[in-house]
């Protein structure tokens, strides 16, 4: 009898123990949520430059969320610093952060960076481990690695054309000679103004000086005493802020009366009148860029935008939009999460309007699109005139 308690309690036990053991496998089961699969895209940026590029990419990923997604998943951003307690981005680092974001976290894409020294290092690993990139950069040269490479704005031979173009038309600045000064060892400050200087000679217009500086100078004395002397009718200042800035405000200490010209570099709208105690060097002043949040078409966005972060997008902000919004659309339209395929649907981008219009990408996937150029009147950048592409 004993000995058939006892097998009997063990064969209970073992019963109690198998329903546990069950018991607990459905718990878990019921209580583990599942993991929902989501779209992740990493975002190169600058801690200390145009942080309104992931803003505005910011804006197009929750927009997107809220509309139940994309192929029924969201979108995850994974935003990297490339420039930490630098001066500058640092484009190893920028190289290594695509490297992580690819191979380690696996986005599907690429957008950023900004600066162009940087995108033009991290676009040959990008298309090497064919992932679509959006560059915020506006180098000639960014999209030369290959066909997974894109830019968002105006390519700097096209910004500095236009801009040449504004100078001398005689309905506008009417200028016979035009100066330059520019940020050194800067893929964009450079091709910018040989494209400014190469279109002001061809239209008949004079280089009458072309200075240089490094980026973080504050004295400009060098540079501005020769294009004093040189008295020119515009002077082109190329660079970041706040170094443009500081070679306005000294220009003018200097009695430079020259009208100054600039490109979308300027327009980092939270830098532009918060660094001088004085911007009246700036009034009158213009710059050639891909947006303006006084256009009709760009409604809708600054509206979301400024109720989003309560601050006024710039062009900075719309390429960053414009970024994410596209690919979002090529990934919609292919109805697919291949990068090859999504890579050539980008190509194929046409009569897009977001926070600007673009009408289709050349052969080289740089955007045709207008050039804004912009006015600064009494501390406000105003709308002054479209150039088209």
């Amino acid at each position: 009898m004993n000995k058939t308690f006892m097998i009997l309690s063990i064969f209970i036990s073992i019963l109690f123990l198998c329903c546990f053991l069950l018991g607990c496998e459905r718990i878990g089961q019921i209580t583990t949520p599942e993991t929902t699969p989501t779209i992740k895209i990493g975002i190169i940026q600058p801690s200390g430059y145009y942080t309104s590029f992931t803003k505005g990419a910011q804006l197009a990923h929750l927009q997107i969320n809220n509309n139940e997604g994309i192929l029924g998943m969201d979108i995850e951003i994974l935003i990297r610093d490339n420039q930490g307690s630098r001066q500058v981005p640092n484009a190893q680092e920028s190289v290594q952060i695509a490297e992580t974001l690819i191979q380690q976290e696996n986005v599907l894409a690429i957008l950023g960076t900004i600066f162009s020294n940087n995108s033009i290092q991290v676009a040959p690993i990008v298309q090497q481990l064919g992932r679509p990139m959006i560059s915020g950069s506006a180098g000639n040269d960014v999209t030369a690695a290959g066909d997974f490479i894109f830019l968002v704005v105006p390519p700097t031979s096209v910004q500095g054309g236009a801009a040449a173009k504004f100078a001398y038309d005689t309905s506008e600045l009417s200028a016979k000679t035009t100066a330059t000064i520019f940020q050194a060892e800067s893929a964009y400050t450079e091709t910018l103004v040989q494209a400014y200087e190469d279109k002001f000679k061809e239209l008949g217009g004079k280089i009458v000086a072309s200075e240089t500086y490094q980026i973080g100078d504050k004295r400009f004395d060098t540079q501005l005493t020769k294009n004093h002397s040189a008295s020119p009718d515009v002077l082109y200042i190329a660079g970041v802020l706040p170094d443009v800035l500081f070679v306005a405000a000294q220009a003018r200490e200097m009695g430079i009366e020259a009208t100054f010209l600039g490109p979308g570099s300027w327009d980092e709208r939270q830098k532009l009148f918060s660094i001088l105690d004085n911007n009246d060097p700036l009034d009158g002043s213009y710059f050639a860029t891909n947006f303006n949040p006084d256009l009709e078409y760009a409604e809708n966005f600054v509206k979301a935008y400024e109720k989003t972060f309560n601050e006024q997008p710039d062009s900075t902000a719309a390429s960053g939009y414009d970024a994410m919004s596209i690919l979002a659309n090529a990934i919609e339209k292919t109805q697919t999460l291949n990068p090859n395929a999504i890579k050539d649907e980008i190509a194929n981008t046409a009569n897009y309007q977001g926070a600007s219009i673009i009408s289709h990408y050349d052969v080289k996937r740089h955007p045709v699109k207008n050039v804004i150029i912009n006015k600064i009147e009494n501390e406000k950048v105003n709308f002054h005139k479209v150039i088209g592409p």
